[in-house]
């Protein structure tokens, strides 16, 4: 692999990203997530003639003789640049001088236009760089400079079918609609990582967040055999979830309790059980029952004798070290306890024996003979 530098004016980029011929989303590539005021701050500083990072490119040239540039690193740069070409962003923020705040492209004068498109980005050209060599170089470039987190850094190392199936359900928006997610988690891709967590959990059972997911992902980015019937699995589970908790999700929908809530239902859908309304309905009032006996047992003046263990032990569970894997156990356990309980069952899905009453003379009660 070979690079070369070049100053390439925002005219050209501009010009390059109007023909299609610039690609600022290949799949390595993080989603947007630059503030306005962040944004702002890049084009004060061009505006102000002050140097800003390198981009880094790889070219492709097809046999017709069509060139697109693929953007290895400086996508939110560009993005934000383009923006503004466009006259698509005001700029804002306390950092933005007061010469520039609160202007678009169209409120500079001629000068300051022609200054703007004539700026120079030092642009580094990967030369038949791989995917493998140009994935590599986008994770070097953000672990030195810190600006992903995890699960940007594996969109970036990996492209197999679990995090192709992982991203696809994520792209679903039950999540944020449900606010098991929000618009900032998203961005910074925290939605998948959380459905990888779920979908390990179905898999293999509850585990340790911090030792565990990026072996998952490993193990399956050459080959998932059973992708289609753990995307089936994990779609029940949802399903479920929703019917089960309708309009009721408050109090569920952190990722600490969300965690255990899906796993929990995830053993019904595993088993195949199709649940009927007045079934749905009693697991609901059971689940929102012992929220509320949780709730009591976190206030800090709670007095643990008039609670039971079971809600003792998951409100400990969900208070501290909650992506441990003994915590979320624990969590699963006792959620997948009280739900077998409203249907009439044990945890292990065997069916409870129910009691003979007896009646008044003393006999047991039964049909006459």
């Amino acid at each position: 692999m070979k690079s070369s530098a070049t100053n390439l004016k925002i005219s050209w980029f501009k010009r390059e990203h109007d023909q299609e011929l610039l690609d600022l989303s290949p799949d390595f590539q993080r989603n947007p997530i630059w503030s306005e005021d962040e944004a702002s701050y890049l084009i004060d500083s061009i505006l102000s003639g002050i140097p800003v990072p390198e981009i880094y490119s790889r070219s492709k040239t097809s046999p017709e003789g069509e060139t697109v540039h693929e953007i290895v690193d400086g996508q939110q740069r560009l993005t934000s640049i383009l923006r503004f070409a466009s006259d698509d962003l005001e700029l804002t923020g306390e950092d933005v001088s007061p010469r520039w705040r609160g202007k678009r492209l169209s409120d500079l004068s001629d000068a300051e236009k022609a200054s703007f498109w004539s700026y120079s980005l030092v642009t580094r050209d990967l030369e038949g760089a791989s995917d493998t060599e140009v994935r590599d170089v986008f994770r070097r470039l953000n672990l030195v400079s810190k600006e992903l987190n995890d699960q940007e850094l594996r969109h970036a190392r990996y492209r197999g079918q679990f995090i192709s199936l992982v991203e696809d359900i994520a792209e679903d928006e039950w999540w944020i609609d449900n606010k098991v997610v929000n618009v900032r988690q998203i961005r910074r891709m925290i939605d998948a990582e959380f459905i990888s967590e779920l979908l390990i959990g179905l898999m293999a059972g509850p585990q340790d967040k911090k030792l565990t997911l990026d072996d998952f992902y490993a193990d399956y980015e050459s080959e998932f055999p059973d992708k289609e019937k753990w995307a089936r699995a994990f779609r029940r589970t949802r399903d479920l979830v929703d019917a089960t908790l309708e309009g009721r999700l408050k109090g569920w929908t952190s990722k600490t309790e969300f965690y255990g809530l899906f796993l929990a239902l995830g053993q019904l859908a595993l088993e195949g059980r199709k649940l009927k309304p007045e079934e749905r309905e009693a697991i609901a009032t059971a689940l929102e029952r012992f929220r509320n006996k949780v709730d009591g047992a976190k206030k800090r003046d709670a007095d643990p004798e008039r609670f039971s263990e079971d809600v003792r032990a998951y409100a400990q569970a969900a208070t501290r070290a909650t992506t441990d894997v003994s915590r979320r156990t624990t969590r699963v356990s006792t959620l997948e306890k009280i739900i077998r309980a409203a249907l009439g069952k044990k945890a292990d899905g065997s069916v409870k024996k129910k009691s003979k009453r007896k009646t008044s003379d003393g006999g047991k009660t039964g049909k006459k003979g």
